[in-house]
């Protein structure tokens, strides 16, 4: 087993295709689109910090037609890749997962970030199924500044259009967006368990 936590970060590069990615994009704005909440697990509640600084999501709960097909496609296509994900550990021990969330999208316009956090959340899987075990970015677009997608407390993880990272969804994997400084950034979330 290495010992080193940057090892069981994956990046798959061209996830997605550069066309598929602006399609995408072009059905996402026309989805209705939220404030980003926080789950805070002291209180048990969600929390929208005051101030313009949270990206807007779309969940399952506000998917359009359009966006559900998306959804049913990338979560279609993640399985080869998680699959692929879990043989390089090469551990006989963890040799699969039980399923993943629906995709979360998340736009963020400049002055928009994400704090630092981890994903070792149990408020995604209210029906009982635990905590999530991977977590799973994808990104559609590149053509902004800022927007940094950040890891092991300073390292920036160099991203494009169509990439997808993989990692585990616990406490040593911290993770943040840095502020948009301009145009828009695109990407999706998901979890498995």
């Amino acid at each position: 087993m290495d010992r080193n936590i940057e090892h069981y970060f994956y990046r798959k590069e061209n996830f997605l295709d550069e066309k598929y990615c602006s399609d995408c994009i072009d059905e996402l704005q026309e989805n209705d689109w939220g404030k980003h909440e926080w789950y805070l697990p002291n209180t048990d509640l969600y929390d929208v910090p005051q101030g313009n600084h949270e990206p807007e999501v779309i969940g399952k709960e506000t998917f359009s037609d359009n966006v559900k097909e998306i959804n049913d496609f990338i979560v279609g296509e993640l399985h080869s890749t998680i699959l692929q994900y879990i043989s390089n550990l090469d551990f006989n021990w963890f040799v699969g997962w039980k399923g993943y969330c629906p995709i979360k999208f998340i736009r963020y316009h400049p002055g928009q970030k994400m704090q630092n956090h981890c994903d070792h959340i149990s408020s995604l899987f209210d029906d009982g199924r635990g905590i999530p075990i991977l977590s799973i970015i994808g990104l559609l677009n590149d053509d902004y500044e800022g927007g940094d997608f950040i890891m092991f407390d300073d390292k920036k993880i160099e991203t494009k259009k169509g990439d997808l990272m993989i990692f585990p969804s616990n406490f040593l994997y911290p993770h943040e967006i840095t502020p948009v400084t301009k145009g828009v950034r695109y990407s999706f979330v998901s979890w498995a368990w």
